[in-house]
């Protein structure tokens, strides 16, 4: 049986809305467990009157609102706020509040670009690709113009999210930019595969041939494609397709409609997933 943990406070009537997670929070220990999950994410920017204000009149914790609201005075870190709230809710021992404030005083040593890089990365690695990509266009103004390598980096990196939302036409543009700006084999054979994916047999046709030094390129491109639709002709969601397609028709309406109402749910599941702010 797990621990029980006694509540404080009230139920929020309002919730708290961080818009980074785009999460709605409800109670003092919601908060407590978003540090917690979320702890990579947070920066001084979460020690704000709102969340205080929040504390005081929805959550009922008027003691601790005082407290938080000398340290948003006085501009303390995100450290000393985060790890006051945890101690004060009693969610968490201590020896796991101090291990977040050791990762909190971690990140307050980060440049603004090292935030901002760890932030789009997070939002890449959970498949959130709308989230990444505004972390990504606020990115882009703290990186200097002289700083190729990362401006590279950061257009590889936007260019693979639109890739992966099928925006083939997009992700090429993004893909030669960050070849003009790093002439890199890897991020040349990118570029190739989104202008395949996004242009006609006869525009493609054009490209190769305007490219003469790139042939080995173009066909390892041919040879990733072909791979790839290898894998998608044995993949699960090709078979489920192709079950689809045979239950229509046979008729069998109650079995095609079933199994469609579920895609068609978990699709829009991952797409609000995606693109929600």
């Amino acid at each position: 049986m797990n621990n029980v943990c006694l509540c404080v406070g009230n139920y929020a009537k309002t919730p708290f809305y961080v818009k980074l997670s785009d999460v709605n929070l409800y109670s003092i220990e919601e908060l407590c467990y978003y540090f917690m999950d979320k702890v990579r994410l947070i920066d001084d920017s979460i020690v704000t009157a709102e969340l205080v204000e929040w504390i005081r009149t929805e959550c009922g914790l008027a003691e601790l609102a005082d407290e938080l609201e000398v340290y948003v005075r006085k501009r303390v870190s995100a450290a000393a706020f985060v790890t006051t709230i945890l101690e004060k809710t009693g969610m968490y021992d201590d020896k796991t509040i101090r291990q977040i404030e050791v990762v909190l005083k971690e990140q307050s040593s980060l440049t603004m670009l090292e935030r901002y890089k760890k932030q789009a990365e997070y939002f890449y690695r959970q498949g959130r690709f709308r989230q990444a990509l505004v972390i990504y266009a606020e990115l882009a103004d703290y990186i200097p113009m002289r700083d190729t390598a990362n401006r590279a980096l950061m257009y590889y990196n936007v260019a693979s999210l639109y890739a992966l939302d099928f925006a083939y036409d997009i992700a090429a543009d993004y893909y030669y930019e960050a070849y003009l700006l790093n002439p890199d084999r890897q991020i040349r054979l990118a570029y190739i595969i989104a202008c395949r994916k996004s242009m006609t047999d006869y525009a493609y046709g054009g490209f190769k041939r305007e490219n003469p030094e790139w042939a080995e390129d173009f066909a390892c491109a041919e040879e990733l494609c072909a791979d790839a639709e290898q894998k998608w002709q044995t993949s699960k969601e090709k078979e489920t397709l192709a079950q689809l397609a045979e239950y229509k028709a046979c008729g069998d309406m109650e079995n095609y409609y079933c199994q469609a109402d579920s895609l068609i749910t978990q699709l829009k599941y991952d797409y609000k997933r995606q693109t929600q702010l």
